[in-house]
């Protein structure tokens, strides 16, 4: 029991302590902004400049040379100054303090008479928070007072000295929390120089860093999403197609006897998967100290081989290790049945044409075109064609913005060179893929190991799979210009 009220009674005074405390940091920061001068007036005017100690205040009594606090009564006090109130309550609190401390120890003591201490314990501290109150009641009023007249004095003075007395306050602050715990009466603060931006060898270097890295444009991938996905774990992918059809039905007489020579060839071929790949070298420093470069190491091999792949898909010569690809597969426009035969032919026309040529190769029933690949440039020509009367040409088959020609899906690859086209049926080829792509990174290559090189390496295997007998289902237009001419009605 008595380790518990001794324990109540610390924390006590340290909550009391950490309340003043807390006052004298507040009023440290009001104080920014005031110079020398100014603060010597204001602590000289101020309630805790208080008494000079060299005076005995009269709440001490000297007896045998002993000094010795003496309690006084609110008559004794009415007439006391605001000063000499704040002098009193400090002294009273710091006497309560030894006195709880004192009795405390007697506790400890062999023969005390622990109730009648417990009693006076009792009564002191509950003394002791009083005078704590009324010492907090009169610090604030005082205080207000001395940040109003810094307030006043301070607010023409400019921002660097003013920072500069926040700054001395603020190292001064142990001694301010002393002050007004123990009822102090003067503190020393001295501004050697005040600070300006220039003293700051360089402001970018706490700059506030973006987080990221900004990317350079890079062209969109686009050739693998237009067609269908399909997985193998072999190297080589085999398929049976009708290599020739002799269709020989005859018309009969009766039971007369006929000759037919209807006959089907197959042929077996073989497509081979092939692989893309890309790899560089960093420094295993610079992926340790940077942890953004990893990344950025791993998108750029990891997109280089997806912009390949994209290439290959389109412009591909189907000579391993290169890919199969639409070019490699694609007949050649030539104008045929619809040559001269389209009035003030436009792209637009020919869009529609090459996509009619297209259906016919598959004898209206297998092909249907959705997909014209053009040149940026190309497509927004396109849209910007009109007639004799300058008013834009939409048929009705055409949305407004140029996107859809008929059943055809005009989209802009930036491969396509231009004045060049191509036009097809996307379902009729498939990507074939084993695993899909890989990243690595590893340390024997070449001399890497000594180096402390790591090699980021990424790569794909895979091949672009178009069935010989669906090869008509894709069609390149070499030149757009040549291939309006030849198909305009003269």
């Amino acid at each position: 029991m008595k380790k518990m009220k001794q324990l109540f009674n610390a924390k006590l005074r340290y909550f009391a302590l950490a309340v003043l405390t807390l006052v004298a940091v507040t009023t440290t920061m009001a104080c920014s902004g005031m110079d020398t001068s100014v603060l010597a007036e204001s602590i000289q005017a101020s309630a805790i400049s208080g008494v000079s100690m060299a005076a005995l205040p009269i709440w001490f009594v000297l007896k045998d040379g002993v000094k010795n606090f003496k309690v006084l009564s609110d008559e004794e006090r009415k007439d006391f100054t605001d000063e000499e109130g704040t002098k009193y309550l400090g002294d009273l609190i710091k006497w309560q303090t030894k006195s709880i401390t004192d009795l405390n120890k007697q506790l400890s003591e062999k023969d005390a008479d622990n109730e009648t201490i417990q009693k006076q314990l009792k009564d002191l501290t509950s003394a002791n928070i009083t005078a704590m109150k009324s010492s907090l009641e009169s610090q604030g009023v005082q205080l207000a007072k001395v940040m109003k007249e810094l307030d006043s004095k301070t607010s023409t003075l400019p921002m660097t000295m003013q920072s500069a007395i926040l700054k001395g306050l603020t190292e001064k602050a142990d001694t301010l929390k002393s002050m007004v715990k123990n009822g102090d009466t003067k503190v020393r603060l001295e501004i050697k120089a005040s600070q300006a931006a220039s003293d700051i060898d360089a402001g970018t270097d706490f700059a506030d860093m973006l987080s990221g890295v900004g990317q350079i444009a890079t062209r969109m991938p686009l050739m693998r999403s237009l067609f269908n996905q399909r997985n193998t774990t072999k190297e080589y992918i085999k398929y049976n197609d009708q290599e020739t059809v002799v269709r020989d039905a005859k018309n009969v007489a009766g039971c007369a006897a006929t000759t037919h020579n209807s006959k089907i060839t197959w042929k077996v071929r073989t497509l081979q998967i092939t692989k893309v790949r890309d790899m560089v070298d960093v420094c295993i420093d610079m992926m340790e100290d940077y942890d953004w470069v990893t990344g950025e190491i791993r998108d750029l091999v990891n997109t280089d081989v997806a912009l390949k792949v994209d290439e290959g898909l389109l412009l591909g010569t189907d000579v391993y290790p290169e890919l199969n690809s639409v070019a490699a597969v694609a007949s050649t426009f030539a104008a045929g049945a619809y040559a001269l035969s389209v009035q003030a032919a436009t792209l637009i026309d020919l869009v529609r044409v090459a996509a009619c040529q297209i259906s016919d190769f598959g004898q209206n029933n297998k092909f249907n075109a959705n997909v014209m690949l053009l040149n940026p440039a190309d497509q927004c020509l396109m849209t910007l064609e009109k007639d004799l009367n300058n008013n834009y040409m939409i048929p009705n088959w055409i949305t407004n913005d140029g996107v859809n020609i008929g059943a055809v899906r005009v989209l802009t690859n930036q491969l396509v060179p231009a004045d060049e086209a191509y036009i097809m049926d996307t379902t009729k080829g498939t990507v074939v893929s084993r695993r899909g792509v890989t990243v690595e990174f590893g340390f024997e290559n070449a001399t890497n190991f000594e180096k402390e090189l790591v090699t980021v390496k990424a790569y794909e295997r895979l091949n672009f799979l178009v069935r010989n007998v669906d090869k008509n289902a894709f069609m390149h237009i070499p030149s757009i210009a040549a291939a309006i001419t030849a198909i305009k009605k003269v």
